[in-house]
């Protein structure tokens, strides 16, 4: 049975209800000759057993979810390649997890959950994957490299690790769909100028003068190139998310040795059944690109809530890449690690010696209430103008306005230095130090979300992704569509007159030679 018999559960995304079927003699897939089917999620034509997207009428390629080489069952009908008749299948009746190796490597406990009950039979399925990165180390450099990693780490208990327990580290390749795609937004959020851009003068000022905000609308294209997806439900993604990045330029073709001695995963989700949480995860570094997108204006902020994304072409690779687990228990829990097998990257989550979780939490619950004063100070200073005004005209009803006009007519030079100080003083603190402190508690706010050495390393971010050799575009769409692309690099906003930029008015590219899947993806919402 191939991989794409049965259909995805999706939420409903996938479901027999949103599929029609196609009788026997219905349009074949160009691919693999299979027959087709049609999903309205996407508006083409899908092939259950390649994954090919296609459009309906030309059956031009649209997409895939598919693989190079599908993998197929051991049901008894087919049979077991040479290759894979030298392979075994260890099964844990503990954790459910099934992992490959050859008949020489052995396993006495699961790379998962550390359970000792572990069953070897043959391959029920087929195990064919299209590329792979090999290991560049072996398990005593993985195991040094974890121990260097530790010695890095403050206030770690001295008992946490052991020789005995950094044994089991076990050497694994995921099987993980790698994704390429080009990515277009129809971005909406707030333009904004002058002090606009801080969000305390926002909710205290309305629009006026260079200090403003309004309702923005543009469009940004750009291109996503090979991010990871694992397929094993056993692995935390965000376990494999901290492994990243990998280096691509050493993807090979599978080949049997790299197996020797190692093992390896079956794939669990197809990319069918994982839509959700790999457009997710587009929409996130999708949002990001907008964000660092001004449109002119001294900031942008997109609003995702009213903001559309279509993924076209996409290009998926399966492959194995390379792993180094180790899970420990420490004081009743359970720790996960893991090592990127190629860079030597490790992640994980490390206990604290007694007593020190509690002074980092205290520490940062400090830095947030910092926060909250910068943000109350800051108040105070943008109505300074007002109050000293209005302290001004308090204090002149209780002095002799004669007595006034006459020190600064004996004293014309000491009056104006005063007056002079006194607005060079309401300037610095009603101007200049809110902006100081604006960008004190976005360097604060930047702290807070950094990991510390004591947790998950976080998700990379869309710079790691982003495919340089396809030029990110992006104009808005309010102003008699205002062209950026010109000059612009990721990150850059160099060479840009926002002024001078006015090309002609571009076309909507909702035309005739549109395929229907790229105008449903049109419609798709962020993070839906």
């Amino acid at each position: 049975m191939a991989i794409w018999d049965k259909p995805a559960d999706n939420a409903g995304r996938f479901g027999a209800s949103k599929t029609r079927s196609y009788s026997a003699d219905s349009l074949k897939c160009p691919n693999c000759a299979s027959n087709l089917v049609y999903d309205l999620s996407h508006g083409a034509m899908i092939c259950r057993n390649c994954g090919g997207l296609f459009d309906p009428e030309t059956l031009d390629k649209v997409g895939s979810f598919g693989i190079v080489n599908p993998e197929k069952e051991y049901d008894g009908t087919i049979e077991v390649s040479k290759e894979d008749a030298e392979r075994v299948e260890i099964v844990c009746n503990s954790c459910g997890a099934e992992i490959v190796t050859d008949k020489n490597t052995s396993s006495t406990f699961c790379a998962f959950c550390g359970s000792p009950a572990l069953v070897t039979r043959r391959l029920t399925r087929e195990f064919k994957p299209d590329y792979i990165i090999p290991f560049k180390f072996d398990k005593e450099k993985a195991i040094k490299l974890f121990e260097e990693h530790c010695a890095g780490i403050d206030h770690l208990p001295k008992d946490f690790k052991s020789k005995k327990l950094l044994s089991k580290m076990t050497g694994l390749y995921v099987p993980t769909w790698i994704i390429s795609t080009e990515v277009e937004v129809n971005v909406s959020g707030q333009g904004k100028m002058g002090k606009m851009v801080d969000s305390v003068y926002e909710e205290m000022s309305k629009s006026e003068g260079r200090n403003y905000s309004h309702l923005t609308y543009g469009k940004v294209k750009f291109r996503l190139k090979n991010v990871p997806f694992d397929g094993e439900e056993k692995i935390a993604n965000r376990l494999m998310y901290a492994a990243e990045p990998f280096d691509y330029s050493e993807l090979v073709r599978f080949r049997p040795e790299f197996l020797q001695g190692f093992f390896a995963e079956k794939y669990d989700e197809q990319p069918l059944d994982m839509t959700d949480r790999i457009y997710k995860r587009l929409d996130k570094y999708a949002l990001k690109v907008c964000d660092e997108v001004t449109f002119g204006y001294d900031d942008f902020v997109p609003n995702s809530d009213a903001s559309i994304t279509r993924y076209n072409n996409q290009d998926i690779k399966y492959a194995l890449l390379p792993c180094w687990f180790l899970s420990i228990d420490y004081d009743g829990r359970n720790y996960q690690y893991i090592v990127n097998g190629q860079t030597g990257k490790v992640s994980g989550e490390f206990p604290y010696a007694k007593g020190w979780e509690t002074i980092e939490r205290t520490g940062r619950r400090a830095r947030l209430e910092a926060i909250s004063w910068n943000a109350g100070l800051r108040s105070i200073l943008y109505l300074l103008p007002v109050l000293a005004l209005g302290v001004l005209r308090l204090l002149s009803g209780f002095y002799d306005n004669f007595k006034f006009m006459a020190f600064i007519f004996y004293h014309p030079g000491e009056a104006l230095i005063l007056a002079i100080t006194l607005a060079a003083a309401i300037f610095f603190m009603a101007e200049i130090l809110p902006k100081i402190l604006h960008g004190r508690e976005k360097h604060d706010i930047e702290m807070l979300s950094k990991s510390s050495s004591h947790e998950l390393a976080p998700e990379l971010g869309v710079e790691n992704y982003y495919d340089p050799s396809f030029p990110i575009t992006a104009y808005e769409t309010t102003k008699d569509f205002v062209s950026l692309e010109t000059g612009w690099k990721y990150g850059e906003e160099s060479n840009f007159d926002f002024k001078s930029a006015m090309p002609e008015a571009e076309a909507d590219e909702d035309n005739g030679d549109a395929t229907d899947f790229e105008k449903q993806g049109r419609n798709r919402k962020m993070f839906s």
